[in-house]
């Protein structure tokens, strides 16, 4: 072969230009990809936050500019990418019930998942949720580990154990869809939790 390179000008010229672009292409890439800048610095999450808010509110208002929902937390943290936004000590006031007393959830820790073609706005709640409401027949307290919750749509399901207390009543089961407008209560069963109703009988 390099007897032919030798005898063949042509095919010689040929040759020397290949081997000037694979020179110059590497060249070019050692100046332009600094590996050592890449390992010493570290690399920056596309997710970061963008928006923090303390001791905040959001409202949400209806076509007629009456308030549905309010949704508090002592700390928001937005994720950009993700579109979620982190709670801590969450709260949600449902308000646009009907004729029904206005529901209040709260927990520990959560999380507003935004609107998207995939999915519709909700709130997850976990670690001591509690959804409570008071009316003149008493209190109704809706106790879980987690919960999600759809303003919008006044309903809420858990597929956590839940505890239902009402006056007269103490309801548990393994998940419940609850549509609070309606005040409307679906329990879920399952073979290690059963729905068991207890009435507390008055004298």
């Amino acid at each position: 072969m390099i007897d032919t390179l030798l005898k063949n000008t042509r095919l010689r010229y040929r040759a020397i230009i290949v081997l000037l672009a694979l020179y110059s292409g590497a060249m070019a890439l050692n100046y332009g990809v600094d590996v050592d800048k890449q390992i010493t610095e570290p690399q920056l999450s596309i997710n970061e936050p963008d928006l923090y808010m303390e001791d905040a509110s959001i409202s949400q208002v209806n076509e007629a500019g009456r308030r549905t929902s309010v949704i508090s937390a002592k700390r928001f943290t937005h994720y950009p990418l993700t579109d979620v936004t982190t709670l801590q000590l969450p709260s949600i006031q449902l308000l646009d019930v009907g004729t029904q007393s206005p529901w209040s959830i709260s927990s520990v820790e959560g999380r507003l998942l935004g609107v998207s073609e995939y999915r519709e706005e909700a709130v997850e709640l976990w670690k001591a949720v509690t959804a409570e409401k008071i009316s003149q027949e008493g209190a109704t307290r809706l106790i879980t580990e987690t919960l999600s919750v759809f303003p919008d749509q006044n309903l809420a399901e858990s597929d956590s154990a839940v505890t239902i207390l009402t006056r007269d009543t103490k309801t548990t089961a393994a998940g419940v869809r609850a549509l609070f407008d309606k005040d409307l209560f679906v329990f879920r069963s399952s073979p290690e939790h059963r729905v068991v109703t207890t009435i507390n009988v008055r004298r």
